[in-house]
């Protein structure tokens, strides 16, 4: 039989990803985007509670070549502007159309379904959250984490973008479903596939009762 190769994850990785809970909370933003993107470019499970990413052989170069080009990002200078301006232009307000809101429901229904989940909360969650915001908030969680892994931000410079993606979370939101529900509007609204599993990460992570989702809420 063939199956995926695992990764094994060096110490000092494990060793440097333990954090206070006034950090370790931090990571709730993007944990859902990186748990899914992550395994997809290194096949590396449990990505979503790390701050420091750990890419194995080439595969960091190729997203320094490739990947973070696209936003914009070639060295640290372009990563801590990026994702600066990202932060202050972001659109909490703007609402998505009556058809992707349609779409954000089948999208929901289906994911849990196939995941054994509940979606009723969720559902919810979609009944009154018409606005996008978290898209950005969930993707930028992800590639704060990125740039610091490939010596791009310093590790102060990612916690600190960290809290100000959760004080914004915390000041849109009331909690993780509405939050994931904005993410999805945001997805459907692009018309974008990209970060289509993002919310099947979630829904895992929700079943998970040590995920860090489940351990902080959005608003205690």
């Amino acid at each position: 039989m063939f199956g995926r190769k695992s990764v094994a994850i060096p110490k000092e990785y494990e060793h440097f990803n333990q954090f206070s809970a006034e950090k370790e909370r931090l990571l709730c933003i993007g944990s859902s985007t990186t748990e899914c993107k992550h395994k997809v470019e290194t096949k590396v499970d449990g990505s979503n509670k790390a701050l420091k990413l750990y890419y194995p052989k080439n595969r960091g170069a190729k997203v320094m070549k490739y990947w973070l080009p696209m936003f914009g990002i070639n060295d640290s200078y372009s990563a801590s502007q990026v994702i600066s301006s990202w932060i202050e232009v972001n659109d909490y307000y703007s609402v998505i159309a009556a058809g992707d809101c349609s779409s954000v429901l089948r999208e929901i229904t289906k994911t849990c379904q196939k995941n054994d989940y509940d979606e009723a909360e969720l559902l919810a969650s979609a009944g009154k959250i018409k606005t996008y915001g978290a898209f950005d908030i969930e993707r930028l969680g992800y590639l704060v984490r990125v740039c610091f892994s490939l010596d791009l931000l310093s590790e102060q410079q990612a916690w600190d973008f960290l809290e100000q993606l959760w004080d914004a979370a915390v000041l849109h939101y009331d909690n993780w479903d509405d939050y994931i529900v904005s993410f999805v509007n945001g997805q459907e609204g692009l018309g974008t596939n990209w970060y289509s599993d993002t919310l099947v990460s979630y829904v895992q992570l929700k079943k998970d009762t040590t995920s860090l989702l489940n351990k902080y809420q959005l608003k205690e």
